[in-house]
């Protein structure tokens, strides 16, 4: 079985590249970058209820992003805010919306059949052991994915929009220094 690894570059490798994620419709003001709105800038535990989601399945949406981008030397997915973006997206969506209700039945049906627990009672490893199928056949670009697959890629471009639009992932994370003027422009230093 694979390993998710800590490094922010492999974990990109995971989740798809970023700009292939924008393939949902997306009102501007619902992106960090183009907006004040203060989504973003709001710690979790002083977030609004879900606007969608039953305590639940909040959890289980909070889990699954941080399973995607995990807390390292940076925050994660949780502290950046990413499942309160995902509710406020699938809020406004209802063909999202029965997209994540089939995908988290079938979540909850899969950690049932795999370990007679909800997903959220499993180990970390069991609950990647469901999520890295999802993954891999989200990313193989096959045509007419299960719900499952949908779910999962849903929830995997929406962490991604949320995580790398909100302050901590495109300013503190990326460096992102935007309205300002470069003398000249620096190169990318990927390894490889």
């Amino acid at each position: 079985m694979a390993k998710y690894s800590t490094d922010r570059r492999s974990l990109l490798k995971i989740i798809g590249t970023v700009g292939a994620t924008c393939a949902y419709p997306f009102a501007s003001d619902d992106l960090y970058g183009q907006t004040a709105d203060q989504h973003h800038h709001t710690p979790p535990e002083q977030q609004a209820q879900p606007r969608f989601f039953n305590d639940a399945d909040f959890q289980t949406i909070s889990r699954i992003a941080e399973l995607i981008i995990p807390e390292t030397d940076t925050p994660g997915a949780i502290r950046s805010g990413v499942p309160s973006y995902i509710d406020l997206i699938i809020a406004r969506n209802t063909d999202q919306q029965l997209v994540v209700a089939d995908g988290l039945r079938w979540l909850d049906a899969e950690s049932r059949r795999v370990a007679e627990k909800p997903f959220l009672a499993l180990t970390e490893g069991q609950q990647l052991a469901i999520l890295e199928p999802l993954c891999d056949a989200s990313d193989s670009g096959k045509p007419n994915p299960g719900r499952n697959v949908q779910f999962f890629s849903l929830v995997k471009n929406l962490t991604a929009d949320g995580y790398y639009t909100s302050k901590i992932g495109l300013i503190d994370e990326l460096q992102y220094k935007g309205d300002k003027v470069l003398s000249s422009y620096p190169s990318c230093n990927a390894s490889r």
